[in-house]
């Protein structure tokens, strides 16, 4: 497979992609446009039209089995494949879903080292370099748990992970976020901002443009303290998501073997991670 150009962004697959009804609708899809289907279809007209116009008995028996294999073809993908077919369909969304997270880790990684050494941004660098790790390792431990329990091949795992795939998304999204405020918050030097503001009010001289200088310092602090706090929600939001996710691996992992647990429990689960992305989100909308 070519490589994609470096300047071409994926788009990550998004949570109602994972629904039932968005797989049913791959999986007829699938049926529908299968090459069997397309080609049988239109060598069986054509073989009709031909035998037709040449009184041809051959072709025209050609073209009704040409043109019945057709649909029997799309109804055997849809209903009697739809377990294979529609994993393959989730499979394709989970390969999206890495060529997004690479690109984006690799811009949360650059950014938030670019700005570790920077003073007063360094903690929470370093906080989002972990935070990068821990979900990493949190998604990688849910997958495992998984495996456990269910088999790899299967829709329902295939959404599962899809579900908590989408979790790790809205962290790494926020960190994303994270990362582009730092870099913005750079260009603030706190260390001048105090020090002029502190001159300011020594000089018991000062005049109308000193004023006018400590109104416009005192924005860009305001907007430095803007940021941070912005940050602190947003950082909070992947604590969130991350200690529920640990919870929703505790609980995969009290799951009895041999499917012997109930498909509920499974289904709660993925509305639970369904809503949790969603929630993590709204973070960033703050």
């Amino acid at each position: 497979m070519d490589a994609q150009p470096a300047d071409q962004r994926v788009e990550p697959p998004h949570t109602s992609d994972y629904l039932p009804a968005a797989i049913q609708k791959a999986v007829v899809q699938s049926g529908l446009k299968h090459p069997v289907t397309i080609y049988s279809i239109a060598l069986g007209i054509s073989a009709g039209v031909v035998g037709s116009l040449f009184d041809v008995s051959m072709l025209l028996g050609t073209a009704i089995g040409l043109t019945l294999l057709g649909p029997v073809w799309a109804v055997l993908q849809i209903f009697f494949r739809h377990e294979a077919v529609g994993s393959r369909y989730l499979d394709s969304l989970h390969q999206r879903q890495k060529q997004y997270e690479i690109q984006l880790i690799d811009n949360i990684e650059r950014g938030l080292r670019s700005c570790a050494g920077v003073v007063g941004l360094d903690r929470t660098a370093a906080t989002g370099i972990a935070q990068l790790k821990s979900i990493r390792i949190k998604l990688d431990n849910v997958k495992e748990l998984l495996g456990m329990k269910l088999r790899p091949n299967e829709i329902t795992y295939g959404r599962f992970m899809g579900a908590a795939e989408q979790v790790s998304l809205s962290v790494l999204d926020n960190l994303n976020t994270v990362a582009g405020i730092l870099k913005s918050a750079t260009s603030i030097d706190l260390a001048y901002i105090h020090g002029r503001l502190r001159e300011i009010d020594e000089n018991p001289q000062s005049g109308p443009e000193a004023l006018d200088q400590r109104r416009s310092l005192e924005q860009r602090l305001d907007l430095w303290n803007q940021q941070i706090k912005k940050i602190d929600r947003l950082m909070a939001g992947n604590e969130a998501a991350m200690t529920e996710m640990e919870t929703i691996s505790a609980a995969i992992a009290q799951w009895p073997q041999d499917r012997k647990f109930s498909n509920s429990d499974i289904e709660s689960a993925i509305a639970q991670l369904h809503a949790l992305a969603t929630q993590a989100h709204d973070y960033e909308n703050l």
